[in-house]
């Protein structure tokens, strides 16, 4: 049991290293969109806050849409985390853009029943 503990410790530390050293090697707009992943778009998924509130301050791509029309701003709709959009829309996120189907950040949040995201997203314009 102790072992496992440690050893979960450990994976803990050297995760938290290596983005201190993506962070103090790389340039930040590198490092926020590194790599083919789509770090904003995750983090937002997520429901992870802190990491979106950094990934913005890095200069990522508010309306980066992973190629398919998916974008921070409808997966943190579509999962109802309030914090997130405003903070996306706050970073001037697209409120209309849409997905390859047309769905929108409105849409998505609408048909998952988060009405709080949805006056948020109508406040900021969303049609």
């Amino acid at each position: 049991m102790q072992r496992r503990i440690e050893v979960t410790v450990l994976r803990k530390h050297l995760h938290i290293l290596a983005m201190l050293l993506a962070l103090c090697c790389i340039p930040a707009s590198t490092w926020a969109h590194s790599g083919g992943d789509h770090p904003l778009i995750n983090a937002a998924g997520r429901g992870d806050l802190s990491q979106v509130k950094m990934l913005l301050a890095a200069k990522a791509d508010v309306n980066d849409d992973a190629g398919r029309g998916i974008t921070a701003l409808l997966v943190a709709s579509q999962n109802g985390h309030r914090e997130i959009v405003q903070a996306l829309l706050a970073a001037k996120a697209n409120v209309n853009i849409k997905t390859r189907n047309g769905d929108t950040p409105l849409i998505a949040a609408t048909q998952n029943g988060h009405e709080a995201v949805v006056q948020l997203l109508k406040q900021a314009g969303a049609r």
